[in-house]
């Protein structure tokens, strides 16, 4: 797509071009004049100045969910918000969270020396000093002490600690030794757990985002040495939310489930380390040299253990019920008031969180502006409109899923689409998750947000990319068609809001940011300065991403038949089904386990899910090209109709069993791996059956996949007899 001519010239003058791409879809022609000058409102209205000091602002001081520095940044946001004119409250709820009270690690063999849990500031930098900071610590980690010998497990994947106990290096009793990276680092505490291990210690390697990426903050975007990493070691691949209440809301009165019975956080004590700690600890480390892939970026060879490193940790949290607060602005619709379009960006950090959620902050606050000047036109979306700030993400995606939990059976019956704004900015590249059911809306509009700095659009600069990735990786096919490309959104794990939307409820979501180098990720070093310097020094991006976030939001909720499109979701499941079946193909030629014992053949029959598919494939491209007649058509009639029966369609993925071992996740079709956190697996039951080569859970899942599947293609049939 090239911008038009009246485009180019707005462009040059400074302001958003007028949207310049395909009607968008879902309009009656009767309704496009009116949409197309609200939007011109909207994108004329967010501003990258504004955006700057919005960040400025909000990062000001750590804000950490339970704390009054994050009630009184709820508090900003929510007067904000009314300010726009727009209707806002607070929902409180209270939730189980930890902060530390007093948190140690120290060499005690071969000499005695503390190991720092503070970053050291930076001269200029005013943001790097302890100033109302927490020491580092883990999330939901559990207090407790442990001291003894240290081994290195690499990444603390399951199969990194087969390889020790294949080397005959045992943890039990031990402290393991974790570099973050590959799966979330709630999975390498549960695993270090389970295998016996009295404690872990987690740190950042120089390899992974530190100077063997690029130069180190202040002089790049990358980890410097004494940079931690925070986070929550919630095992966020088997629930989400206030682990006291799981599966249902934290509101007053609830039942609650004790410290000692939650079975979803850890009972060994855990804290962060920076690289330059760490050195310490594998520079001491004796046994055998490490395999070639578990070598890290400092300068000497890893040793896997045991040696003359041995720490001792203690770990004394405070824990229990704090507060956390849900900031709701509200923008009500006119013809379907119940239907509901959610905008949603968490608002609460480990530090200042500049990226990481501040800037998505940051252009959510644009968005609302943007949105209040499309209503200063007399523009009203049918639907409802709603902007959620939440709080206690970082903990284990909190407050949205309390909020969520709290209204199930209001969002199962009437939720549109949830659209999730995490960090919108740590650089140029426009990047996007999400079900293919969205993948067309995204496309238009994303076509229709200038790129800052490149010309063009962000959406043509978005497909680009992902042609060249996909050239650089699809595999040859020698025998059989030559492939195609065809732009798909990536599959969602989890790791942010949407999940509890999507994985538990079936509420078709999108997550999407600008990426770039980021190396100072839940450090203090996350603060306004990297992102002036590194991240968005005109804050440009940031302003893009609130002129995509409004236009998904302006669409999604005034089109006449909501832009939920069908005809390529098949297509995008069977490509993640190929790469199941592949990796199938190559655990049968896997003659053993790690551990020496015979592996379990496993040769499943894909045909029941691949004729399921072809019948939804058939299903959607009819739904699609009946939504079309009746959209040319403008048949009123018949659209409230279409709308109600399409909002079903991802609802049939859900299972009301969930998924084996892990009931909270509900979603048939994608979900985080249970070895991965963050990490999608399509198809997560087939996959879970894959993992552990069990034929008689891949039939189960397979069964339940294809009823899901056969329920969505009854619900398209359905909106295409509408319109044959």
């Amino acid at each position: 797509m090239r911008l038009k001519p009246f485009a180019l010239v707005l462009l040059a003058l400074g302001a958003p071009p007028a949207p310049a791409g395909d009607v968008p879809a879902g309009f009656f022609a009767s309704s496009r004049e009116a949409e197309a000058r609200a939007e011109r409102a909207f994108l004329a209205t967010p501003s990258a100045d504004k955006a700057r000091r919005w960040l400025q602002t909000l990062t000001e001081e750590p804000h950490v969910a339970g704390t009054p520095q994050e009630k009184a940044l709820a508090e900003y946001v929510r007067d904000r918000f009314r300010e726009m004119g727009l209707e806002a409250d607070i929902v409180r709820y209270d939730v189980f969270l930890n902060h530390p009270k007093s948190v140690t690690a120290r060499l005690v063999e071969p000499v005695e020396e503390e190991l720092a849990l503070r970053e050291e500031p930076i001269p200029g930098d005013k943001d790097s000093t302890r100033r109302g900071m927490f020491p580092a610590f883990h999330g939901y980690g559990a207090s407790g002490g442990a001291e003894g010998q240290v081994v290195y497990a690499n990444y603390g994947t399951p199969a990194d600690f087969e390889k020790l106990q294949s080397l005959g290096v045992p943890v039990q009793g031990r402290i393991v030794l974790a570099r973050y990276g590959r799966v979330f680092r709630g999975l390498k505490v549960k695993e270090a757990q389970e295998r016996g291990a009295s404690g872990i210690l987690i740190y950042s390697d120089p390899a992974d985002d530190g100077y063997m990426k690029g130069d180190v903050y202040p002089d790049g975007p990358m980890r410097p040495p004494s940079a931690i990493q925070r986070g929550s070691v919630r095992f966020n691949s088997y629930a989400a939310g206030d682990p006291s209440t799981p599966g249902w809301a934290s509101t007053p009165g609830a039942k609650r489930v004790p410290r000692d019975e939650m079975d979803s956080v850890p009972r060994i004590p855990s804290l962060p380390l920076s690289y330059a700690e760490a050195e310490k600890i594998l520079r001491r480390l004796g046994g055998v040299r490490v395999p070639d892939d578990w070598q890290g970026g400092l300068p000497f060879a890893y040793h896997v253990g045991p040696g003359a490193a041995a720490v001792a940790m203690d770990v004394q949290m405070d824990e229990g019920l704090k507060p956390i607060f849900n900031v709701i602005a509200r923008i009500p619709g006119t013809e379907a008031p119940e239907q509901l379009v959610i905008l949603g960006n968490h608002r609460d950090a480990w530090t200042h969180g500049a990226v990481d959620p501040s800037s998505g902050t940051a252009s959510m606050l644009e968005a609302a502006r943007g949105l209040a000047a499309a209503l200063a036109t007399g523009w009203r979306p049918r639907r409802t409109i709603l902007l959620a700030s939440w709080d206690a993400e970082e903990y284990g995606l909190v407050g949205s899923t309390e909020w969520a939990e709290d209204r199930a059976a209001e969002l199962t019956a009437h939720a549109v689409a949830y659209v999730n704004l995490d960090s919108s900015v740590t650089g140029p590249d426009l990047d996007v998750g999400g079900v293919p059911s969205l993948r067309d809306l995204v496309r238009e509009a994303a076509r229709d947000v200038p790129e800052p700095k490149k010309g063009g659009s962000v959406g043509e600069a978005w497909e680009r990319r992902e042609r060249a990735e996909w050239a650089r990786e699809s595999p040859i096919e020698l025998h059989g068609p030559e492939p195609t490309f065809e732009l798909q959104v990536d599959p969602l794990g989890s790791g942010s809001d949407y999940t509890a939307f999507l994985d538990h409820l079936g509420v078709p979501s999108l997550n999407f940011g600008f990426d770039g180098p980021y190396g100072v990720y839940h450090s203090v070093f996350d603060n306004f300065r990297w992102m002036e310097r590194f991240g968005d020094p005109e804050f440009l991006y940031h302003a893009a991403a609130a002129r995509l976030y409004g236009l998904l939001a302006m669409r999604l909720a005034s089109a006449d038949v909501v832009p939920l499109r069908f005809g390529s979701y098949a297509t995008a499941l069977r490509q993640s089904l190929d790469a199941l079946r592949r990796d199938v193909l190559r655990k049968a030629r896997t003659p053993a386990e790690p551990d020496g014992k015979e592996s379990r053949p496993l040769v499943p029959d894909f045909g029941p899910v691949l004729a399921a598919l072809e019948r939804l494939g058939a299903a959607g491209a009819a739904a699609d090209r009946a939504v079309e007649r009746l959209v040319a058509a403008e048949r009123r009639d018949l659209a409230a109709q279409a709308n109600a029966a399409l909002l079903q369609v991802e609802r049939a993925f859900v299972s009301p069993d969930g998924l084996p071992g892990r009931p909270w996740f509900r979603h048939v079709l994608y979900a985080p791996g249970t070895t991965t956190g963050y990490a999608a697996w399509p198809f997560p039951g087939l996959r879970q059956a894959v993992e552990d080569r069990d034929p008689a859970l891949f039939a189960a899942e397979s069964a339940k996949v294809v009823t899901a599947l056969d329920a969505a293609a009854e619900r398209l049939s359905a909106v295409a007899r509408l319109a044959p």
